[in-house]
Formats: C-alpha cells, sequence, structure tokens
C-alpha cells in the first residue's frame, strides 16, 4: 500500500454560471418602469394642465357670460325707456303742433321726418292711447288744401309725404297699387315702382292687406287685369312673373353670370332684327339683386358688345316693358336716383314721384340715395348734378322744408340703423369670432397657461381684443388646481429595497402608476376635446353679447344726450317765473330712469347753476317734503355712491337698520359691492367690513362679512352639485334641528342667483318645500339675511315694495 488515497479527483468545470442574485433582476425591472414612468409623467402633466386651461377658461366664460347678460338686459330696459320717452314726448310735441288753429307743420316735421321708423312707431301707439288718433290720420286731417278737396284728393304734397311716413309699410304698397290699377288705364310706373323694388315678404303683407281692405279683391288678380293685354304681351308676361312674389333673395350670385351676359347680348342686341324677350324675362324677371349687378357688368365686358346692358335695353326695347326691365338692371338705389332725375327732368315736376319715393324710403336710405345721386349725375348740367340743389330748385315750401330736414336732421341715436338689425349683426359677429377660435386653437398654448397660476383676466387663445366694451377685462380668481394622482416621490426617488418582497411590491405599485398615468393622460386629453364645443359657444354667446350690448350702450349714450338736454330745458319751463307747474315738474322728474335724471342733473346745473336736487328743495314744498326728496336723493345719487351712503346710513347712530345693511351686503353684484366699499373706506377712513362687524353679531357678522368678500360665483351653475348642496343645507338645520352654520356659509354665500334657484328646485323635490320655507322657522337677522340671498334680486325687491305697501 502506498501512501496516497485512493478517492477520485473530480475535475472543476470553469463553464458552470454562478447563482444569479434574485435582487438584481427586481432592481433591473425597477428601473426600467421607472423610466417608462418618467415618460409617461410629461404628458400627463401636460394634459392636466391643458384640461386645467379649459375649465378655468369656461369657469370666467360662465362669470362673464352672466355679467354680460345683466348687463345688456340693463342696457335693453334702458334703450326700451329712452325710446319710450322720446316717443312720449314726440306724441306731445305733435299734439301740440296740431292743436288750435292752424297747424305748426315745421314741428310736425321735423318729429315725423327726424325719426327712424321704430320711433314713429312707437309714437303712433302712444299717440293713439292718448289721444284717439292715429299719426296717418291726425297727418291727413292737418293737411288738406281746398284745391285737393274739389279734386277728391284732399292732401297736400306735405300731407302726402309725411303720410307715406306714418302709415305701416303694407297699408302703404297696398295703396299704392290700389292707385296704379284704379281709375282710366293704369299707372306702370308706379306698379312697377312697387313690384320691382320691395322684399317678397312685403309684398305678399301688400296682398294680404289689399285683400282684407279691399272687398275681398285679389290684388295679384287686379294686378294681371290692367297689365298686359293688346300691344303689350311680353310686359304682361313680365308683371305675371313679378306678383308670384317668389324673386330670388339668396344673394347668391351665379357662376355663369357671362354665359348668361352673352345670352342675353344674343337675344338683343346680337340679333339682326327683334328681341327675344323670353330671354330676358327668364333670365333678370326673378333674379336677385346681386345677380342681377353681376350680369351686368358681364354684359358690360363682352367682346362683341359695344354698349352697356342698360343702352342696349333702351335700344332696344320700349315702353312698360323697358320700364320695368331697366328696373332690374340698376341697384335699387340707383334706380330710385333714376326715378328722381326723371321727375325733374324737362317740363314741370312730379311732386307726387318725388313725395313717393323720399316718402317710402328710411332717412338712411335717403341719406345712401343722396350720395349715389350726386354720384351717378356729377356731369350733368347744374343743379341736375347735385341732388340738393336739384331739389331746391324743384321744390317750395313745407315740402323743399320737410325734404331738407329730413337730409340734414340727426336721429336721437346719431345713426340712421334699425335696432332690427343688432341681433343680425351680432350673430354675424359671434360666428364669426367662433370661426376664429376653432382655427386658431392652439393646444401649446392652452399647455402653457394651463401651467401658470391662471388668475387675472380671461385669455383666450390666440385672440388679440376679447372685448369689445370696456370694463370686463377684469381679475378673476383661478380656482382649480392640478391635481397629484401619483406619488411620485415614492414611486421614483425611494430606495431601492434589499429584499424582493419589497421590490415585487414597488414594481407593482410603479406598473400600477404607468396605468393610472396612461389612463390619467387618455382622460384629460378626451375631457379637452370634448369640453372645446362649449369653449367655442361659451366664447360666442360672450361676443354675441358684447357686441349687442356695444350696440345699446352707444344708442343709450346718444339717446340719453338727446333726452336729458330737451328734458333739463323742460325742467326749466316748469319752475320759470312765478310759481311752480309742479304737475309737469313731477311727470318729468318720475318718468325718467336713474341714469336720466343723473345727466338731466348734470346739465341742468350747466345751464342753470342748480342741482336738481336743489330745484326740487326750493320749488317742492308741502306734500312734497321729506319722503320725496329723500326718493330724489336716491335717484339723482350715482349707485355706487348711493351704495356707500345706504351702507353708513344703515350703521350710524343709535341702533343698526338691519334690513337696509342686509340689502346692501347680500343683493349687489361683485362689482357693486367693490365700488361701493372703495367709496365708503375713502369717506369714512374705515373699512366697511370693520363698521360691519362694530354693529353686528353671531353667525349675522360673519354671513354679511362673507357676502362684503365680493366673491359671489356670478354666472357658475351646476345641477348635480345643487342637489348635493340641498341635501347638506336640509341636514345642516334647514329641515329643523341643530344649525350647521359652516355649511349654510359654504353654499349660500359663494352661490351664484343661478345656484341658488337650482338649489332651490332640488329642495323642493326633495323634500317638498321651497327654501323659503325652509328657512321661516330661523329667526331674527339670520333668517333675514338667507332670504335676502335666497330671492333673487327682483322678487326680493318686489317682496319688499309688497311689504312697504302693506305696512309690514
Amino acid at each position: 500500500m502506498g501512501c496516497f488515497s485512493s478517492t477520485e479527483v473530480v475535475p472543476i468545470d470553469e463553464d458552470v454560471p454562478e447563482p444569479i442574485d434574485p435582487m438584481v433582476a427586481l432592481r433591473e425591472e425597477i428601473e426600467r418602469l421607472r423610466g417608462e414612468l418618467r415618460g409617461e409623467l410629461p404628458p400627463m402633466r401636460a394634459s392636466a394642465c391643458k384640461w386645467r386651461y379649459m375649465c378655468t377658461t369656461l369657469d370666467k366664460l360662465r362669470t362673464l357670460n352672466a355679467h354680460f347678460g345683466y348687463d345688456l338686459a340693463n342696457a335693453m330696459d334702458m334703450h326700451a325707456a329712452l325710446m319710450y320717452h322720446i316717443a312720449e314726448q314726440d306724441a306731445l310735441d305733435l299734439r301740440e303742433a296740431s292743436d288750435g288753429v292752424g297747424t305748426d307743420e315745421e314741428k310736425m316735421g321735423k318729429v315725423i321726418l327726424g325719426r327712424l321708423r321704430e320711433n314713429i312707431i312707437l309714437t303712433d301707439q302712444i299717440y293713439q292711447e292718448r289721444y284717439g288718433r292715429s299719426l296717418e290720420d291726425l297727418v291727413r286731417g292737418e293737411n288738406e288744401t281746398i284745391l285737393g278737396m274739389l279734386g277728391g284728393d284732399s292732401l297736400s304734397h306735405f300731407g302726402r309725404f309725411l303720410t307715406y311716413r306714418t302709415m305701416s309699410h303694407p297699408k302703404r304698397d297696398a295703396l299704392l297699387v290700389r292707385r296704379a290699377v284704379s281709375g282710366w288705364g293704369c299707372a306702370d310706373f308706379i306698379l312697377i315702382e312697387v313690384l320691382s323694388t320691395r322684399t317678397n315678404d312685403e309684398l305678399k303683407a301688400a296682398a294680404a292687406f289689399y285683400a282684407e281692405n279691399f272687398e275681398d279683391e285679389d290684388m295679384v288678380e287686379r294686378i294681371k287685369s290692367e297689365t298686359g293685354g293688346w300691344g303689350k304681351k311680353w310686359y304682361g308676361k313680365w308683371i305675371d312673373t313679378l306678383v308670384e312674389f317668389d324673386r330670388d333673395e339668396s344673394g347668391a350670385i351665379p357662376d355663369d353670370a357671362a354665359d348668361l351676359a352673352k345670352q342675353l347680348y344674343d337675344a338683343g342686341a346680337g340679333k339682326w332684327t327683334g328681341t327675344e324677350e323670353q330671354v330676358f324675362l327668364d333670365i333678370l324677371c326673378k333674379a336677385g339683386e346681386p345677380a342681377c349687378m353681376a350680369i351686368v357688368a358681364a354684359y358690360d365686358e363682352l367682346e362683341d358688345s359695344k354698349r352697356t346692358l342698360i343702352e342696349d335695353v333702351e335700344k332696344e326695347m320700349s315702353g312698360d316693358l323697358e320700364f320695368a326691365v331697366l328696373a332690374r338692371c340698376r341697384p335699387r338705389v340707383d334706380f330710385f336716383a333714376y326715378r328722381i332725375y326723371k321727375a325733374c327732368k324737362g317740363f314741370g315736376t312730379d311732386e307726387e314721384c318725388i313725395c313717393r319715393v323720399l316718402g317710402c324710403l328710411d332717412n338712411g336710405e335717403v341719406v345712401n340715395l343722396e350720395g349715389r345721386y350726386n354720384d351717378i349725375y356729377k356731369d350733368e348740367d347744374e343743379p341736375y348734378n347735385d341732388f340738393k340743389a336739384l331739389l331746391q330748385s324743384e321744390l317750395s315750401g313745407s315740402l323743399l322744408d320737410g325734404i331738407l330736414h329730413l337730409l340734414e336732421s340727426t336721429p336721437p341715436k346719431l345713426h340712421w340703423e334699425s335696432k332690427d338689425v343688432y341681433p343680425v349683426k351680432a350673430v354675424a359677429e359671434a360666428d364669426g369670432f367662433r370661426h376664429h377660435l376653432e382655427s386658431n386653437f392652439d393646444e401649446e398654448k392652452a399647455e402653457l397657461l394651463g401651467g401658470t397660476d391662471m388668475h387675472g383676466p380671461l385669455k383666450l387663445l390666440n385672440v388679440d381684443s376679447h372685448f369689445l366694451c370696456e370694463g370686463y377685462d377684469y381679475h378673476m380668481d383661478c380656482n382649480r388646481e392640478i391635481e397629484e394622482v401619483l406619488d411620485t416621490a415614492h414611486l421614483l426617488d425611494s430606495p431601492l429595497p434589499d429584499e424582493p418582497q419589497g421590490a415585487k411590491s414597488l414594481i407593482a405599485d410603479l406598473e400600477g402608476g404607468i396605468t393610472t398615468a396612461k389612463q390619467e393622460t387618455e382622460k384629460n386629453l378626451a375631457a379637452c376635446e370634448g369640453s372645446k364645443a362649449m369653449y367655442y359657444d361659451h366664447s360666442r354667446d360672450m361676443r354675441h353679447n358684447d357686441h349687442l350690448l356695444r350696440q345699446h350702450i352707444g344708442d343709450n349714450d346718444a339717446m340719453l344726450e338727446f333726452c336729458a338736454s330737451r328734458d333739463a330745458d323742460a325742467v326749466h319751463e316748469a319752475v320759470e317765473g312765478w310759481g311752480t307747474d309742479e304737475d309737469k315738474l313731477i311727470r318729468i322728474l318720475c318718468s325718467l330712469t336713474k341714469a336720466q335724471l343723473v345727466r338731466v342733473d348734470q346739465i341742468y346745473a350747466e345751464r342753470y347753476g342748480q342741482s336738481l336736487r336743489e330745484v326740487c328743495d326750493g320749488e317742492l314744498g308741502g306734500f312734497f317734503e321729506g319722503s320725496f326728496k329723500y326718493f330724489m336723493k336716491c335717484v339723482l345719487t350715482p349707485a355706487a355712491e348711493l351704495d356707500a351712503e345706504l351702507l353708513v346710513e344703515s350703521m350710524k347712530g343709535l341702533g343698526t337698520n338691519d334690513e337696509l345693511l342686509t340689502e346692501i351686503c347680500c343683493t349687489r353684484s361683485n362689482r357693486e359691492l367693490e365700488a361701493a366699499k372703495a367709496i365708503f373706506a375713502e369717506r369714512e377712513g374705515k373699512s366697511a367690513d370693520e363698521w360691519v362687524e362694530g354693529d353686528t353679531s353671531g353667525f349675522y357678522t360673519t354671513f354679511l362679512l362673507r357676502c362684503l368678500r365680493a366673491k359671489r360665483q356670478e354666472g357658475l351653475c351646476d345641477e348635480d352639485l345643487a342637489k348635493r348642496q340641498a341635501t347638506k343645507l336640509h341636514d345642516a338645520g334647514f329641515g329643523g334641528g341643530d344649525v350647521d352654520e359652516a355649511v349654510i356659509l359654504r353654499t349660500m354665500v359663494p352661490a351664484s342667483e343661478e345656484q341658488v334657484k337650482l338649489i332651490d328646485q332640488a329642495y323642493q323635490e326633495a323634500y317638498g318645500k321651497t327654501l323659503i320655507e325652509a328657512i321661516e322657522d330661523m329667526g331674527g337677522d339670520m333668517k333675514r339675511a338667507l332670504v335676502a340671498r335666497v330671492r333673487d334680486r327682483v322678487t326680493y325687491y318686489a317682496t319688499v315694495l309688497n311689504n312697504a305697501f302693506s305696512g309690514i
């Protein structure tokens, strides 16, 4: 035996891998998932910023739309009040012009010829209510001539001119047609004038009036029976086509205008002999003015034609058909200019034509007609080259004075545009604004703005000028923050786990975080996309009301100045000399709105060196002492100053006038409160909050101070939220039991009027009673403050007035 062991030696296999630490793989997975999550966070934040921008902007748009709606309603009320006040005074002036012996034609003409159609209609209504006579009847009765009475037509030319302007349009046109088709023959030029220059609806209205007032005679059939016949075949067909009252009014311009012009040339000037009238009828008779003008322009450019379409029609046609075709070849205003020119050209003057043309046009149309006439006939000899000079050479007396006044007058609102076109223009403006927003929506800017604090005025995307009216680019707080849905500190920054269980838990959290991030991104982007329509709609509504408001404010400023000047002089007339015409003074002062009175006060002080309060103090005594003077103080003091004075009045001296204090604090808008508080602090040296805190106590104090913060969410409303709030209010004491003041404060103070209405509806549905009924059992100042907050402003004041009248 040797000295070595017989145990077999196993060789070492160098290719066998060493055991892998399971934590290495887990840590690698954690790092991979963290990288993936870091990649998902920027899109998630970007989407959250976009959604925050959209939510905040929609909040601001709701607030602004509530303000615009409120201000527009007030402006429209003011507009209606000023219109009525003007018409009321105009009716009185017309009464005075016709009262007694003789007629003050100048005064009558200034009223009827210096107003828009909308003013005349309102004045006519007031005149009929007060004096039992229409303006048309007034004019007819005051403008008869002896020669006219003998001849069967008693109106003077001036009277007829005014009558055209006081008649309703259907009546006027029906009477013109009636005159044209009555008697021996037919006045075809008048007939064409009416049928070619009125809209389809205007002609249908005239036909309806005709049938109703002329023994059920059909206007269309009567016209057909008076036209056409021997020698007038094509003229008769032209009229038959016109009286179908379906002329194209779409404003469309045909793409084949050049081809249609060529057809007209080939049917007329291009023929060796004769004219194919049917072609002219088919192309021109029912075409709208834009289409006709496009065809006329295309005709003038034809290589074959050596003349214009108008010149060729004058050459190829004659008589009534020529006149009818030419009426379609000229723009409406050019046609009327031509009628005035022909009425004055040659031997004698056709005053009836001048009265009819100018009397049937609105003031603005007459002004445009003057400019167009001067442009068309500028190369004519004097006086035919100047509209006004021509009329001065051809007319005289009251008719000339009236027409000159019509040309030179300025209406109370300083322009001749009818209020009927305001909504149409506002819609066009709003639609254009919406289209701009849709075409220029910028995702990156939305993300960028959503990442800022977003406090301040409204910021729409890629809009240079947000508002047409001033005063709406005010500060608004942003109450929406980006919600942190992931604990990124834990997921991304926590130390790597030392044991598998912790690593696996973190991996699960990371996978969940990645899923959450993707879902949040998708949810936010979907919400942004879904809210775009609301963003566009709310912005459109804002611009629509902004445009309407600007128009009404401009009108109101002008009409206010017009009325105030006239009223200031009327007040002076009432107090001038021995004694005071108290009836006249009270009638003037009590018929005006607050804004009107303030401006009358300013003008009166400028002209006569006294304020209206001083006039009332000096001229009104006895019955008018005390309450009436206090009333005059209230109506003559600007709103913010008055609210500041009323706040002082409610708390100064012995005791507190809680009714008045509650009224100011709980019913005013945010802007009204801010304005009143600023004046209060400036005058009293202390804030209104300090005064309220010193004069009240308990929950009542807290409620008023919260209202004075002027943070009401004006314009915001949410039905689902209202249902939850109704339940909370019921549980907080509205339904009986202990009162939770905190819940009431959080709910009732910031809620807008619109939201309170929704809460009231939800409360009634859930508990069978209104909020007012629910708080009935609450006592004292708390009840008073809640009632003022629950009721909208109009209802609140209606209730206050009713209680005052009832002695409650």
